[in-house]
């Protein structure tokens, strides 16, 4: 399954057809091309994972924009849904009812793809589209495969194994964590954005003690703390930053 859906991935990102496009889109890292790919990850029992993007109308006219999204592969009990225009669409709306109007030049700042695992884990793979709603041909897209991994393999009441926030919370210019580790283990300790990118990691830790992530150049949001040993995501702790 798995090799799959990598390479039904790979197939959807070369197939994008080539058009004039009056718009550019970018994401956390900067622009993306048409059709581009982009992978997010976060733990299944989060509420959502979002997709934050930054749309331009580059063309010389003012543009209806519409939004519309494809569910290419979803894990079983996984939903998506659009944010567009000021309104957010249930799950089983595909297309937004209503229009974006963008100048020349304008650039449209927001978290309009959302995804829910639902507790699922797993690959789900999703095409976000933005189009002009007098063409639809005048389009730009990105394909986002949402890897959502377990919150915990083992009791998180297992006295050997645990991971808190010792604060402060909303975390602002740092944010110290404690970490227990069963005796003979080592471990690594990970900072997720709300997009689930890795942020920052601790070297190697092990028995028990604290670790201090330095916060100040991060977004506010909400971020997620790892435990991971023996190559397992162990503990995950949602931590606000506020900056």
């Amino acid at each position: 399954m798995k090799k799959f859906i990598l390479a039904f991935f790979l197939t959807i990102l070369t197939g994008t057809a080539c058009y004039p496009q009056s718009f550019d889109l970018a994401g956390e890292d900067g622009l993306l091309i048409n059709g581009a790919g982009v992978v997010q990850s976060g733990p299944s029992d989060t509420l959502q994972l979002i997709t934050w993007l930054h749309l331009t109308n580059k063309a010389a006219d003012t543009i209806r924009v519409m939004m519309k999204k494809e569910e290419i592969v979803m894990l079983p009990g996984a939903s998506s849904s659009i944010c567009w225009a000021g309104y957010c669409y249930g799950p089983e709306m595909t297309v937004s009812t209503f229009p974006l109007d963008m100048p020349p030049g304008d650039t449209v700042s927001g978290c309009f793809g959302h995804f829910g695992p639902n507790g699922c884990r797993g690959v789900s793979i999703i095409r976000w589209t933005f189009f002009n709603e007098s063409d639809p041909n005048d389009s730009l897209s990105i394909t986002v495969q949402y890897s959502t991994f377990p919150s915990a393999t083992k009791n998180i009441s297992d006295p050997d194994n645990y991971l808190s926030v010792a604060g402060p919370v909303p975390a602002h210019d740092q944010i110290v964590i404690r970490y227990s580790l069963p005796a003979g283990k080592s471990g690594r300790i990970e900072l997720r954005n709300p997009s689930g990118k890795v942020v920052s990691v601790s070297g190697s830790v092990i028995l028990a003690g604290t670790f201090t992530f330095s916060t100040p150049g991060l977004p506010s949001g909400i971020y997620y703390c790892s435990l991971k040993f023996d190559g397992n995501q162990v503990i995950t702790r949602k931590i606000p930053v506020w900056n």
